[in-house]
């Protein structure tokens, strides 16, 4: 695995005030629909901003059209505190995303939905409207299926020729964490489907077929499939398998 650019200035965190998942989800429901809709976050322990967001994506996971993903990044670790989900997949990940915006700085909590629209995660308003966007403009659906042993098959949708990239991310349910030093010291999060592993897939023109890979190593949960174009561009397709409920 390569190395973040250090040249790569980081905002550590998003400057916001408290909104929280209550404005999203109480007031004005976001109906499950038929209508996929990929939703990342990219989220630390050591953020003070982040619980926020974090209680955001926790309510919309619970929603069975969104695929929501929590990004853990790494560069919040500090030697009192280590993110007990940070992976540098995903500090590379969101410098990628960056990157095909031709910018140069990251920071969270940053909210991604449908590998386009991107932007502070606290902010409730901010989510409805996105989500209620993305929902006009429907992904196709990648179908999962798990064979064995530990073989995870996956049905692509025909798309347009184009230059797309697959990426498999293996994560957890729901994971309680009580934080007991850093920014957050003292309180107790629930982080809604950590992404503990991941997969590049590699190319894809768009052509309809099966792929077959192995099941990661990984104690996952559940697995997302997505399509991006370029990689870190618009997702396309997208598709979740759950292997375990509780």
């Amino acid at each position: 695995m390569h190395k973040i650019f250090t040249v790569l200035t980081i905002i550590a965190c998003a400057n916001t005030t408290p909104i929280t998942a209550k404005c999203v989800l109480a007031d004005d429901n976001i109906q499950d629909n038929n209508t996929q809709i990929v939703v990342e976050l990219f989220t630390s322990q050591g953020c003070p901003s982040c619980p926020p967001a974090d209680k955001i994506l926790q309510e919309l996971a619970q929603k069975e059209h969104i695929i929501a993903l929590a990004c853990h990044v790494s560069y919040w670790d500090k030697p009192q505190w280590k993110d007990t989900f940070a992976q540098e997949f995903c500090d590379i990940r969101q410098h990628g995303y960056i990157s095909i915006d031709g910018k140069k700085r990251v920071y969270t909590p940053q909210m991604i939905i449908n590998g386009k629209d991107k932007f502070i995660g606290s902010r409730a308003d901010t989510v409805k409207s996105t989500i209620e966007k993305a929902s006009k403009s429907p992904l196709k659906i990648i179908e999962i299926q798990a064979t064995e042993p530990n073989m995870i098959s996956i049905a692509l949708p025909i798309l347009p020729d184009d230059n797309y990239h697959l990426w498999a991310f293996g994560y957890k349910n729901t994971q309680k964490q009580n934080i007991a030093s850093g920014e957050n010291s003292g309180k107790t999060i629930y982080y809604a489907n950590p992404v503990i592993s991941y997969i590049n897939l590699g190319s894809w023109r768009g052509a309809g077929m099966v792929y077959n890979f192995k099941k990661p190593k990984e104690p996952i949960d559940a697995i997302a499939i997505l399509a991006q174009r370029l990689a870190y561009g618009e997702i396309v397709a997208a598709g979740k398998m759950v292997f375990n409920k509780n």
